[in-house]
């Protein structure tokens, strides 16, 4: 019996038992109740966890594990050709909240929690998909340039001090010296300007957060680097990448492999061939300020490819560095929406076009990480 195992070793069991199972069991008794709301534990159970990816298609938000697509690719990809939703194990848990508050776009994410956009203007919700916990929270400033990033006070003791930084892309690019940054604490529910702090760059991709700090692909007129936000200490930092050689029309993407790495993309076109550079930093990432290392993970070269002059292009990606593979999804928004999946190893490349919601503007495919960790 469960009862009869000493209290070290039942915890030590269930922290590996995924969250989704978790949250089915908190109810059979008391002491699991407490336990899977113990900080220590959730964080134990996150870090053992297995990533999933979300799926935006056209009935709505599914999920499932890495390891679980990436066997239907290897299975599919021989043939050249495959659909990326074969692997789909489920879907998300449905907003509990008012037809106003329904999810537009995932804007960011960490430890399982999602912010999200709305379709009311101004308006987020942070939302625990695992537990079911959603959060309201009102936009400072309503401008429509704003972007977001989730991230966290790494508190080891307790549980993490989640915050929300926003900044206007659109004044980072005319007068980057100007440029507010604000953060929203959950804990006192407020906003307030960051006063002392100058970017002096241009964030040009997607933020993503890896143990709770913020990271972005930006520029000045000088150079290009890996933008870093400590949400610790509330200051920027600079860090290197691993390419010099820049093209007019590339598009840069950050990652995050298993919570631990960054990983970037640079794409690019040559002539009528769409090409890809991979890398992954060498050693985990950790909370010291020393500049990164970085290894080529990956080239690909799709060869022909229809190359169009969209105003917009929507990218995400992740890899898996066991398989040394990469599944990449770029959605256009032109004429029409339309998504490409690429996926591609060493000795097989795949490109295929799949459809997608009209006027969507997100990534097609978001990494995430089923959590208990409650929305304060």
């Amino acid at each position: 019996m469960v009862a009869d195992l000493p209290h070290d070793l039942e915890w030590e069991i269930l922290s590996r038992v995924p969250a989704t199972s978790l949250k089915e069991l908190q109810t059979t008794c008391k002491r699991w109740y407490a336990l899977f709301r113990d900080p220590r534990f959730v964080k134990n159970n996150l870090s053992k966890a297995a990533t999933h990816v979300i799926f935006d298609n056209r009935s709505g938000y599914s999920v499932t594990e890495i390891n679980t697509l990436i066997h239907s690719i290897n299975l599919c990809g021989i043939q050249n050709s495959f659909d990326p939703l074969l692997g789909v194990q489920g879907k998300l848990n449905r907003l509990k909240d008012s037809e106003q508050d329904k999810i537009s776009d995932i804007i960011s994410h960490c430890d399982g929690l999602l912010l999200c956009d709305t379709y009311e203007c101004g308006r987020l919700v942070v939302w625990n998909p695992c537990t079911g916990q959603t959060r309201l929270i009102q936009a400072n400033i309503l401008v429509i340039s704003n972007r977001y990033v989730l991230g966290y006070v790494n508190n080891k003791k307790s549980c993490n001090s989640y915050k929300i930084l926003t900044f206007n892309s659109l004044q980072c690019l005319v007068d980057s010296s100007r440029a507010k940054f604000e953060i929203y604490e959950f804990n006192s529910d407020s906003w307030r300007i960051l006063d002392d702090i100058h970017p002096d760059c241009c964030p040009i991709s997607k933020g993503v957060t890896l143990k709770g700090n913020a990271y972005w692909f930006a520029s000045d007129n000088k150079s290009k680097f890996i933008l870093k936000f400590d949400f610790t200490r509330e200051r920027l930092g600079r860090l290197c990448i691993p390419f010099q050689k820049n093209y007019d029309d590339q598009i840069v993407v950050l990652s995050v492999v298993r919570e631990e790495k960054l990983a970037l993309l640079q794409q690019w076109f040559d002539t009528d061939s769409s090409k890809m550079n991979i890398w992954v930093t060498k050693t985990k990432i950790d909370d010291d300020d020393k500049d990164l290392s970085w290894c080529n993970f990956l080239v690909v070269d799709f060869g022909k490819v229809i190359v169009t002059s969209d105003a917009l292009s929507y990218m995400s990606f992740f890899i898996d560095e066991e398989d040394k593979m990469v599944v990449c999804s770029d959605t256009r928004i032109g004429t029409k929406t339309r998504t490409s999946i690429y996926f591609a190893k060493e000795g097989l490349q795949v490109h295929q076009e799949i459809a997608q919601k009209p006027n969507k503007c997100w990534p097609f495919l978001v990494s995430y990480v089923p959590s208990l960790v409650q929305i304060q």
